[in-house]
């Protein structure tokens, strides 16, 4: 064996353009399929802190109307929420949010300010998802009625701006990168002062970063999603609180599917919607967590767009690969002459390629598994990112990229197609006569 290993790498020093090609063809299929493989499951398999994915149930904004039709606004309030998605059948739990945001971020008496993205969370948020706590905890449901209630109306016209600008009426969970860039380290945050949009917060705890290939559990400071967010607007409360910045997330107990939580909700819809007397409200789509990450709006099937793209990454590269496997092998019909004409047995000669192919996919099966990682943790920002984050806001974990069970599947295809490209023209060539194959005929 050892003897056919350094015959086959003398082999791919004499014909280097045609090993080469080999080579390079097999690293770029491998690593662009498991690239196209690891994006998909970095986005839809179930990791904390989207621990259940595969049971999570999106909403889009939805609309607010007239019974007309007209005087149309996106956006879900406090009403609409809670008449559809409260005690739903079949949901173990369900929490809200508000779109990411930029927020700039300083000590107090200090003109050094940084932006982060700041998510308005329901104060279930931190139960629902599966964050890391490095320090501190989660704000509890009275310190998030305290923050509701420090921004209640004191009459019609002035809130209460004292309670407003006090830190304690308002706590808030921050990314460790915040922590570290404000105080150093996530132990030392905890406590403190942080000025958010110019208004003070303190600061509860401190959870590891989340990436933003997390859409929905990404952020880098979570505060209450207090009324300032959907009940202090006229186009809110005159549609009786349908309206607002409400964003949901269902989480379906075990044994229930997406359609039954959909056929339920549009049932309450339209109950919804009969006891009003001027404005209704459509909630217009409902995803499943495949459908939110990817072609989210359109009725493209991610699956079979995925399985298509596998495919055609494996099978163009296996065609042109077999294509000039096959030419090579009719430049070597005089070698395979010669070698039977020295006595050389039809399985030797073919062994001979076997692991001259063989060696060729192993080496290209190694540079493809390096590649794709390098493409991944390079390219993170691009292939992972979502058009918000820095690049220190995406992570790559090296034990989610280093798939060794798709490397190895990947590879045993490619050493199919591979080897079959060199035996099969390698079989043919040795049943033609010696005397023929040298002349130069068939």
């Amino acid at each position: 064996m050892k003897r056919l290993i350094l015959q086959a790498v003398h082999l791919i020093k004499q014909n280097p353009f045609y090993s080469l090609v080999a080579i390079v063809g097999t690293a770029v299929t491998i690593a662009f399929v498991m690239v196209v493989v690891m994006i998909y499951e970095f986005r839809s398999a179930d990791m904390a802190p989207e621990s259940d994915r595969s049971r999570l149930i999106y909403t889009d904004t939805g609309v607010t109307m007239r019974k007309d039709g007209t005087d149309r606004y996106r956006g879900m309030g406090r009403t609409a929420y809670e008449k559809l998605f409260t005690n739903l059948p079949g949901v173990e739990d369900a929490t809200w949010y508000a779109a990411l945001m930029k927020g700039a971020c300083s000590l107090p008496a200090s003109s050094d300010r940084h932006n982060y993205n700041i998510k308005n969370v329901a104060p279930n948020w931190f139960s629902f998802f599966e964050y890391d706590f490095i320090a501190g905890r989660p704000f509890t449901q009275a310190e998030y009625d305290l923050a509701r209630g420090a921004l209640q109306e004191v009459d019609s016209q002035y809130k209460n701006y004292e309670a407003v600008m006090n830190p304690d009426y308002r706590c808030v969970v921050v990314g460790e990168r915040v922590a570290r860039q404000f105080f150093g380290s996530a132990e030392e945050a905890v406590g403190k002062t942080l000025l958010i949009n110019f208004v003070p917060a303190t600061i509860v705890g401190v959870v590891a970063d989340v990436s933003s290939i997390f859409q929905a559990a990404y952020a880098e400071i979570f505060q209450p999603f207090t009324l300032t967010n959907e009940e202090n607007q006229y186009t809110y409360w005159e549609r009786n609180y349908l309206r607002g910045a409400r964003l949901a997330v269902i989480k379906m107990a075990s044994g229930t599917s997406a359609e039954e939580v959909r056929r339920e909700v549009e049932r309450r819809e339209l109950v919804l919607n009969n006891q009003q007397t001027e404005f209704q409200f459509k909630m217009q789509n409902l995803y499943n967590h495949t459908e939110y990450t990817f072609f989210r709006g359109s009725s493209v099937n991610p699956h079979l767009v995925y399985v298509l793209l596998i495919l055609v990454l494996l099978g163009v590269p296996a065609i042109s690969i077999s294509g000039l496997m096959n030419a090579q092998m009719q430049g070597r019909l005089s070698e395979i002459a010669i070698r039977k004409a020295y006595g050389a047995s039809n399985v030797s000669i073919i062994g001979h390629f076997f692991v001259e192919g063989l060696v060729n996919t192993l080496i290209g099966g190694a540079l493809g598994f390096v590649l794709s990682y390098a493409l991944v943790s390079l390219g993170r920002v691009w292939l992972l990112g979502n058009g918000i984050s820095n690049l220190s806001a995406i992570s790559v974990d090296i034990s989610m990229a280093l798939r060794l069970d798709l490397f190895a599947l990947v590879l045993l295809v490619c050493l199919v197609f591979n080897l079959l490209a060199v035996l099969l023209p390698a079989t043919l060539a040795v049943r033609k006569n010696i005397v023929v194959t040298l002349k130069g005929g068939e």
